[in-house]
């Protein structure tokens, strides 16, 4: 590690290594309470000195030292007597290098590479520039890129993937202490290892996860390969969704680290109204770049990447090449000096791999972006900033959200909400409009500035929806230039119609229907301890090894779920997407809307239904911040029955779905007509 701890001796389990599991519930809590008041007066103890001695004094007051690295015995750096020389002048290098980057041009929006079936995928690491604060910093991704390649898939289509694992050698889980992963601790050091084996997960895909299909149990470990064979069901819906690692206790460092890319499920010829289906398409994968969370996970997973070592040299960039996480102060330091967030580590968004990029669009005309938010933690609201020059009006009309169509398209919105893991179908459309100070002449071209607000709220007041909000950066996101290719007065694209899709059976509504008793379950999320699902009361912290399944739940059925500690705790479930029937005063979640990744800005309970639909197997169910996932957030559902069994009431309350390939679009009804 970057700084020696305390040598601490753990008793090994009294029989067998699942013994830990079995602590009785008053004890794990009382265990949990001692954890965070030790939490709590460990950084009230480790602040204290920086306040009265200041950060200089205060590492010396403590006695830190470093050790050398696993590995790389060279590579540890001396503190050495620390002079205010140095905080001032990391300080001005950071300066500089952000006033750099306010003056850096913005290049034109990248298209990524779009692949088909069969597909390759290699992990290994990768160079991401860090122009705000100068230099670069070596991650995981997919292809040699971030994100990595988009892959285009059809209903019906069996989509192949080969997975390459040229991650450098590392530890396994045996760099883990075993009981202290069990404990379900928050910001545990000793539940992120095991950080170059990986996986993979089609995140929003209604798949099989079993076998070689969407598996997240499967482990590929450094240099080694797999294929993975995903039948995608022909009733499939067309939508937005992404891939990316899925090995616990490493999630975060490699799915918010930047090993993530899109998945395109095509919509069937005529499944859209035409005007929807000819919009122009323009995917934005958001990458949030969180370089001190990044920089403090691999410090604890204590991980290789090829031939760097994580903990000592980070950054290709001379000027301070010796940041490194300080477990004790809980800060980045710089020659033992600390260097904050707020001096220049806050996080940022990268869009397809660039940041703060432009994209040019035809005034008046309605452009389909496809939204992918891949984060460690934080949530975003996108919204327009209304202070660009040359300002653009522009309109936002909602399409679908997490890969499914509104049950009545569009909606018009002033902000799109995403937290990591969850998407948006935004149709766009911009003009130009007078300025202010000359209403009688409209420059062309204009522009907009999509900016993003990226907050960072990891704990909450029970289930009041109030949440403390740690950390909040807002930026310029992407820039658009609109031009018209007529002026004075562009053609206008005519307004969005309403429409409504046909849904395959798997997405009938359930708003309406009565659910069986025994399919009725609590799934609460706890605040901050313990990092585990509990349902109907009870729960289990995943650890190294797969816990007990939280229920049994038969397929073909309906579920109802009455969830709580949602406003802390983005829910997030595999195989099946689930339909919001109650929820309290949401701007973004409405009831009926249908979602895979669920974070509400106002309530933290909320009612959701699910059509277990054709696949048995384990249902994954974890919180979607990263980190609290690799802590032990996470359970499963065994869903019981016979594979391919669908809901037999489905064309009761929907009897135009379908369950096979796409039939066509039902006809209009015929208005009333009365005489």
């Amino acid at each position: 590690k970057a700084f020696s701890r305390p040598s601490i001796v753990y008793p090994a389990p009294s029989s067998g290594c699942l013994a830990s599991r079995s602590l009785p519930s008053a004890q794990m809590a009382a265990l949990g309470s001692a954890w965070v008041w030790l939490v709590l007066g460990a950084l009230l103890a480790n602040m204290l000195p920086s306040i009265v001695l200041g950060p200089q004094s205060a590492a010396a007051a403590w006695g830190w030292s470093p050790s050398p690295s696993p590995g790389n015995a060279s590579a540890a750096v001396p503190l050495g007597p620390a002079s205010s020389d140095d905080v001032a002048g990391a300080q001005a290098q950071l300066a500089k290098a952000y006033a750099q980057f306010e003056k850096m041009p913005s290049e034109e929006l990248r298209d990524l590479p779009v692949v088909t079936s069969p597909v390759t995928l290699t992990m290994g690491a990768v160079e991401l520039k860090t122009p705000w604060i100068g230099g670069s910093f070596m991650t995981r991704g997919w292809n040699g890129g971030i994100p990595g390649p988009t892959i285009r898939v059809k209903p019906g289509e069996t989509l192949q993937v080969l997975l390459k694992n040229n991650l450098g050698h590392g530890p396994g889980y045996e760099a883990c202490n075993f009981n202290l992963t069990q404990l379900g601790l928050f910001m545990n050091p000793d539940a992120i290892c095991a950080l170059n084996h990986t996986n993979l997960h089609l995140h929003g895909l209604h798949v099989s996860p079993e076998g070689d299909s969407d598996n997240m149990i499967k482990k590929v470990a450094p240099g080694e390969s797999t294929m993975y064979t995903i039948q995608i069901p022909k009733n499939h819906m067309g939508g937005t969704h992404w891939y990316h690692p899925h090995f616990h206790h490493a999630t975060a460092a490699q799915a918010g680290g930047g090993a993530h890319g899109a998945i395109i499920v095509d919509d069937p010829p005529g499944y859209l109204p035409k005007f929807v289906e000819d919009m122009p398409e323009k995917l934005a994968f958001l990458s949030l770049v969180n370089v001190a969370k990044m920089m403090r996970l691999e410090d604890w997973g204590n991980s290789k990447l090829g031939a760097v070592v994580w903990n000592q040299t980070l950054w290709k960039n001379s000027l301070y090449k010796n940041w490194k996480w300080n477990p004790l102060s809980l800060v980045i330091e710089e020659h033992g000096n600390a260097i904050k967030d707020g001096a220049g580590l806050k996080p940022y968004v990268a869009v397809n791999g660039q940041f703060r990029p432009k994209t040019t669009i035809k005034e008046g005309k309605w452009y389909r972006f496809r939204f992918v938010l891949a984060a460690i933690e934080q949530r975003v609201e996108i919204r327009v900033d209304p202070t660009a020059k040359n300002q653009a009006r522009c309109e936002f009309q909602l399409l679908a959200k997490d890969g499914v169509y509104l049950n009545e398209a569009p909606r018009p919105i002033e902000k799109i909400f995403l937290v990591s893991g969850s998407r948006a179908d935004v149709a766009i459309r911009c003009v130009c409009q007078p300025s202010f100070m000359f209403p009688w002449a409209t420059t062309r071209p204009c522009e907009s500035h999509l900016t993003y607000t990226a907050i960072w709220q990891p704990m909450g007041l029970g289930d009041t929806g109030l949440a403390v909000t740690v950390e909040e950066t807002t930026d310029r996101m992407l820039t658009l230039v609109t031009e018209s290719s007529v002026a004075p007065t562009p053609t206008m694209d005519p307004e969005i119609e309403p429409f409504a899709v046909r849904r395959p059976c798997y997405l009938a509504d359930l708003t309406k229907v009565t659910v069986a008793k025994e399919n009725t379950h609590s799934v609460d999320l706890p605040q901050l301890y313990p990092m585990m699902i509990k349902v109907d009361g009870k729960g289990y912290v995943w650890g190294h090894e797969q816990p007990p399944a939280l229920a049994e739940i038969p397929v073909g059925q309906i579920q109802e779920w009455h969830v709580t500690g949602i406003r802390y705790h983005p829910l997030h479930v595999h195989v099946n997407p689930y339909q919001i029937t109650s929820i309290y005063n949401d701007p973004y979640y409405h009831i009926g809307d249908w979602h895979d990744t669920f974070f509400p800005t106002g309530t933290g309970f909320a009612t959701i239904r699910f059509n277990i639909d054709t696949f048995t197997g384990k249902m994954i169910t974890h919180c979607h911040l990263l980190e609290h996932e690799d802590n032990g957030m996470m359970g499963w559902f065994k869903i019981t029955g016979k594979e391919g069994t669908t809901w037999a009431g489905a064309k009761t309350y929907d009897p135009t779905c379908y369950n096979e390939a796409f039939p066509g679009a039902v006809a209009p009804k015929k208005p009333v007509v009365w005489r």
